[in-house]
């Protein structure tokens, strides 16, 4: 491989990530707007797919590149609402679905192979930053990583058999 400049416009880009197939990139853009937008390789446009007044980040797709699930304060921060779990289709149709509801702030990482499961950092007021892991079928939340350290930024092996994160 070789690093290729892409022709997106200068903006604060904070967590790229790239679909399954290739041809575009959802991204958080860390400005005035603190959304997700979306970078269409072959026609080269940056659309914003939300719009909530509040900061959206840390985007994943799924597996068939349809939908987007990142995090978000959108319940409002007069209500010092933490940021929560939500998904939204990526051609920015419809409204974005609520994943979880949790007291503690969640940040997306990494979807498991299959689709079936979303690994997620949360905190926790013991134990600190943990890992977690959100059925996308059922809408569960289990710890999966959690100890008396910080665990974060999980990334998935292509055949969902080991798990990557860092750790203090």
């Amino acid at each position: 491989g070789r690093e290729e400049p892409i022709a997106a416009p200068a903006r604060a880009y904070r967590s790229p990530r790239l679909t399954p197939d290739g041809t575009r990139i959802a991204d958080d853009i860390n400005d005035q707007e603190n959304d997700i937008w979306v970078w269409d390789l072959v026609r080269k446009n940056l659309t914003r797919l939300t719009f909530d007044p509040y900061s959206d980040g840390s985007p994943v797709w799924s597996l068939d590149g349809r939908r987007i699930l990142f995090s978000s304060t959108r319940a409002g921060r007069a209500n010092n609402a933490p940021a929560n779990l939500y998904w939204q289709a990526a051609d920015g149709t419809g409204q974005a679905e609520r994943l979880t509801d949790g007291a503690k702030t969640q940040l997306a990482h990494a979807l498991s192979p299959d689709g079936k499961y979303l690994l997620f950092g949360g905190i926790d007021d013991k134990t600190g930053r943990d890992i977690l892991m959100l059925s996308i079928e059922n809408r569960k939340t289990t710890p999966l990583i959690q100890t008396t350290f910080g665990e974060l930024n999980p990334a998935i092996s292509p055949d969902g058999r080991w798990i990557a994160y860092q750790s203090n």
